[in-house]
């Protein structure tokens, strides 16, 4: 494996360089004529240091239509200083009608514009090359497919499409990666990249107020679905690509007591994570750490965390993320 571009680890504001795909088509409904159909596609933005996520939708084929989601983004994130995006003709992994859209683009005009700016925006130029935008293409193997499970054959409003990008994006921002300075792990607090986005984790979106009318609830109870679904799916899928693969006959770390765990568990309310400390390991015959109990208090409010008694369970270290070694505490 390569070394990481010093964009990566150099500390910056957030989408100071960003990643940016594209994905579809999806079929979306006419808001006016309920039986028209219509495709537009999802755009991805990934900041480069926090893995911050800004996803939308553009609606044509033209440079134009791709600017006016570009403006979108700046108006609310702020102009980064480099983009690194695939040419149209370099997406041979993407779909025929993203390869004909991205490949009518003017890039003279989006480099002139982003230039105006101050932004400098860089087009791969190697098909063969896909990692030279891979933060953002591990990020669209994932979302893409789930997104598309989660829709499934539920035709929605491009505002309603837009509305569930915008809460997966929420969820996806809420997504630890390290723990904040200075708190407790009792308190059950973690460093996400809403924190650098927003100044706080914003995981609790309001629900309403909506209106009395069966259909107003009717579509709001759908995009909460889909949403839901995304969740699932993502839980499920993503820890996965949390834990590091080693050959077989490479030695990994044992899990340590104090070690800082980011916890697998499908039965958390949308947009919560567990975290715990190891209370014990529990070494086999051949050294090897495969059961350790955690200690953690029960998800509430940071206000009702004091007093309360701590949790102990078992499990499995296959469902355990280390999240801060107790070296490094």
């Amino acid at each position: 494996m390569g070394q990481l571009p010093d964009k990566r680890l150099k500390p910056s504001p957030a989408f100071y360089n960003t990643a940016l795909d594209l994905f579809g088509p999806i079929l979306i409904r006419d808001t006016v004529k309920r039986r028209s159909r219509a495709k537009v596609y999802g755009v991805i933005f990934t900041c480069f240091t926090c893995r911050a996520v800004y996803l939308d939708l553009t609606e044509g084929y033209d440079t134009d239509s791709f600017l006016s989601t570009f403006r979108r983004f700046v108006s609310i994130r702020g102009y980064p200083q480099t983009i690194h995006s695939d040419m149209g003709t370099q997406l041979t992994a993407a779909s025929k009608e993203i390869r004909n859209m991205m490949g009518k683009w003017n890039t003279s005009q989006i480099s002139t514009f982003s230039l105006n700016q101050g932004t400098t925006w860089s087009f791969n130029k190697s098909a063969n090359a896909p990692w030279q935008n891979g933060i953002c293409e591990a990020l669209i193997k994932t979302v893409k497919r789930l997104l598309v499970i989660a829709v499934g054959e539920c035709v929605l409003s491009f505002g309603e499409l837009q509305t569930v990008l915008f809460e997966v994006a929420n969820l996806l921002n809420e997504r630890p990666i390290g723990l904040k300075p200075g708190y407790d792990i009792d308190m059950g607090a973690y460093l996400c990249p809403n924190d650098l986005l927003l100044g706080r984790s914003s995981n609790k979106v309001p629900s309403g107020p909506m209106g009395n009318e069966p259909d107003v609830r009717k579509r709001f109870t759908i995009i909460q679905t889909i949403v839901t679904t995304f969740w699932k799916r993502w839980m499920r899928d993503y820890f996965p690509t949390l834990l590091v693969r080693h050959e077989w006959h490479t030695e990994r770390r044992n899990l340590q007591k104090g070690d800082i765990v980011l916890v697998q568990d499908n039965d958390l309310v949308r947009g919560n994570w567990r975290l715990a400390q190891v209370f014990q390991a529990n070494a086999g015959k051949d050294g090897k750490v495969r059961d350790v109990v955690l200690r953690y208090k029960p998800l509430c409010s940071s206000d009702e965390y004091k007093g309360r008694k701590d949790r102990l369970v078992n499990r499995s270290v296959h469902r355990l993320v280390l999240l801060l070694p107790i070296e490094d505490q």
